[in-house]
């Protein structure tokens, strides 16, 4: 068992390991690729210069970082939460709380521990893999209640290759945190109202971040083909353990469990944009409209431009019960050309059949 004194101070990130690509570490990664989502027992045989251990997991000798004060001898409970680019374990403390660390085969005799590290994640990293084991530990009970008094239960093939594809997705740098336009959504500024929404709508719609849906809609008659053909993943994409594709997977699974969307790129050639919609959970109160099941939903729609004239300008807008609140926030020098068209505002929106309640104007530096 791990000492009751064990922190959650990550080990310095000085050692190295080999490269994800030496056939060593594939090799490791090929003798785990069965056991993801499987608890096993470590046992610690040795600790290294660097501040890293060796230890004995699934049979294999690996080279791991643990929590500080961790002794020879002791037995860590471990879970394999993905593969790539590094095995990565889920660790208990003796706090209870959950560390994450990514082992490697233990270095050939004589190498330097210089280079690519080992380590302890945390922060967004672990975040992400949490996520991960989340989804590994319900897939692994729902097998179990599938089989017969648990006989023969196994993790499915799609909750490995979820552990992985979020894995890869934090192992990429910052993660990704909105789907990317390649292409300007608009050929030029000045189109009207009803053209921009519909390049907006077009632009959401063609991110990818709803492929699955749309395939059921082809499926099912009512979607085209040809409307297919212009989302990333009919373009054809990487594997699932590939960065790029594993950042836009990510992102689905994000927008699925915060109700959340983003889309970032250029409006008109020139005019970068970055639009955010979100959705509130349903909390029953009177302050969000009814859906079909009787519960409220609040809306929220957040889009950032960049003026050449007018600077930054951000606008958050709120639907709730019928009641549409927006506010703007731009720079102090632009706050009173906003106040004198808001008038205008106002009426447009009666016209177009959305009243506006409140609309409250914001100076920033």
């Amino acid at each position: 068992m791990l000492p009751r004194d064990l922190s959650l101070t990550p080990v310095a990130r000085t050692g190295a390991v080999l490269p994800v690509a030496d056939p060593r570490q594939q090799a490791f990664q090929r003798a785990l690729a069965t056991q993801l989502g499987q608890s096993m027992q470590a046992e610690v045989l040795s600790k290294l210069s660097d501040g890293s251990y060796v230890v004995r997991v699934a049979d294999m000798a690996a080279r791991m970082p643990l929590p500080a004060n961790v002794q020879i001898g002791n037995q860590v409970p471990l879970t394999l939460v993905a593969i790539h680019p590094r095995p990565t374990f889920q660790l208990a403390t003796a706090q209870g709380g959950q560390a994450f660390a990514e082992a490697g085969p233990p270095l050939p005799e004589g190498a330097s521990l210089q280079g690519s590290p080992l380590a302890l994640l945390e922060g967004k990293e672990a975040a992400a893999l949490t996520r991960a084991s989340a989804l590994l530990a319900k897939a692994q009970v729902l097998s179990t209640s599938l089989g017969a008094d648990g006989a023969g239960a196994s993790l499915s093939k799609a909750g490995k290759v979820l552990g992985d594809v979020i894995a890869a997705a934090s192992a990429n740098g910052a993660p990704q945190t909105a789907a990317l336009g390649r292409t300007p959504l608009l050929g030029a500024p000045g189109a009207d109202a009803a053209r921009i929404a519909a390049a907006l709508q077009q632009g959401m719609e063609k991110s990818g971040l709803f492929y699955e849906s749309h395939v059921a809609e082809w499926a099912q008659g009512t979607r085209a083909q040809a409307e297919l053909a212009a989302e990333p993943q009919a373009r054809g994409m990487a594997p699932p353990a590939d960065p790029a594709t594993a950042q836009l997977i990510n992102l689905q699974l994000n927008a699925h469990e915060q109700a959340r969307v983003a889309w970032q790129g250029q409006l008109w050639p020139g005019q970068e944009m970055r639009w955010e919609i979100a959705r509130d959970a349903p909390d029953g109160g009177a302050g969000g409209h009814a859906d079909e099941d009787g519960a409220s939903n609040s809306w929220q729609s957040s889009l950032t431009l960049r003026f050449g004239q007018l600077g930054e300008v951000a606008a958050k807008v709120v639907l709730s019960g019928g009641q549409l609140h927006i506010r703007l926030d731009a720079p102090a020098a632009t706050k009173a050309l906003l106040e004198a068209g808001s008038e205008r505002l106002g009426d447009a929106l009666a016209a177009a059949g959305t009243p506006l309640n409140t609309l409250a104007i914001h100076a920033h530096d």
